[in-house]
C-alpha cells in the first residue's frame, strides 16, 4: 500500500512538471513580438499581388519670409504585376500667402522599360520619364524593407482598431532609406510642393514610425510617419532657416488582392 502512494505521489510530481513546463513553453510561444510579427506579415505579403490604400499627409513649414501648409487626402491603388501605382484625391495649399484647393491625379505605369509618371492638378497634365522606382507606386512587398527595424521596436501593451478591426501595434525609428523605399521619393516631397536641403541625407535619417498590423490576417493596416523632427534636424544641419512644425504621413490600407489593372486614360495620355 506504501509502494502504492509512493508511486502514485512520484506520479503527480512527475505530471505536475510536465504541465508546469507546459505553462511555460506555451506562454513563450503564445507571446507575440515585433520580429515574430513582421515574419508573419512578410510571409503573408508574398501572395499580395496588388492592394488598396489612402494616404493622409500634414505638413506645416515656415521660413523668414514665407509660410508653407500642406493638407493632401489621397486614395491610391497598387499593383505588382506590372508595378504601377494610381492616386487620386485634393490637396490644400497655402504657400506664401495664396490659397489654393487642387484636385490631384498621378498615374505611374511602366512603359518601354522606365516607369513613366502622369501626375495632373485640376485637369493639367505633365509627364515624366524615369529609368528607376522612385515614383509614389509602392511594391506589395514593401515590408521586406522594414524587416531589419523591428529588431529594434516596441510592441504595445494594447491593442488598436484599424477600419473596425483590431489590430496589433508596434512602433521604432526607421531610416529614411527604408521609407523612401517604402513610400516612394514623390511621397517625401509631397508631390513636387516641398523641396528638402539634400536628396542624399534623406536616407540617413532617423524618422520614427508606428505600424498596426490586422491581428486576424497578419497583414498591414496602418502606417504612421512623423518625420517633423528628423527633417528640422536636416535643415539645421545645412543652416537653413527652415521650421518644420509639422510633417506627418498616415497610410492605411483597407483593401488586398481587389485592384483591377492600371491603366493610364487616354484622354490623359493625349493631354501630355
Amino acid at each position: 500500500m506504501k509502494q502504492l502512494v509512493k508511486t502514485a505521489s512520484a506520479m503527480y510530481r512527475i505530471l505536475l512538471c510536465v504541465l508546469l513546463c507546459m505553462v511555460v513553453l506555451t506562454g513563450c510561444i503564445g507571446k507575440m513580438t515585433p520580429r515574430k510579427l513582421m515574419r508573419s506579415v512578410v510571409k503573408n505579403m508574398t501572395g499580395i499581388t496588388s492592394f488598396s490604400n489612402t494616404v493622409d499627409m500634414d505638413i506645416k513649414m515656415e521660413d523668414i519670409v514665407k509660410v508653407t501648409e500642406i493638407s493632401m487626402n489621397m486614395e491610391m491603388q497598387n499593383t505588382s504585376e506590372p508595378r504601377a501605382g494610381h492616386a487620386k484625391g485634393t490637396a490644400s495649399l497655402n504657400l506664401r500667402g495664396i490659397k489654393l484647393d487642387s484636385e490631384m491625379e498621378v498615374y505611374q505605369v511602366p512603359e518601354d522599360g522606365k516607369q513613366v509618371t502622369y501626375s495632373g492638378m485640376d485637369g493639367n497634365w505633365i509627364k515624366d520619364t524615369s529609368s528607376s522606382d522612385s515614383g509614389f507606386s509602392m511594391d506589395p512587398d514593401f515590408m521586406s524593407e522594414l524587416s531589419d527595424a523591428v529588431e529594434k521596436f516596441r510592441l504595445a501593451d494594447e491593442p488598436v482598431k484599424v477600419e473596425d478591426k483590431e489590430c496589433y501595434e508596434m512602433y521604432g525609428d526607421v531610416t529614411g532609406k527604408s521609407l523612401m523605399a517604402l513610400l516612394g521619393s514623390d511621397t517625401f516631397h509631397a508631390y513636387g510642393l516641398v523641396e528638402l536641403p539634400d536628396e542624399d541625407a534623406i536616407g540617413k535619417l532617423s524618422i520614427p514610425v508606428t505600424m498596426d498590423i490586422y491581428k486576424e490576417e497578419k497583414l498591414p493596416a496602418r502606417i504612421i510617419v512623423d518625420m517633423t523632427d528628423a527633417l528640422n534636424n536636416l535643415y539645421d544641419a545645412y543652416d537653413e532657416t527652415t521650421e518644420v512644425n509639422d510633417f506627418t504621413i498616415e497610410l492605411v490600407f483597407d483593401g488586398y488582392n481587389h485592384v483591377e489593372p492600371i491603366v493610364v486614360p487616354e484622354d490623359v495620355q493625349n493631354a501630355v
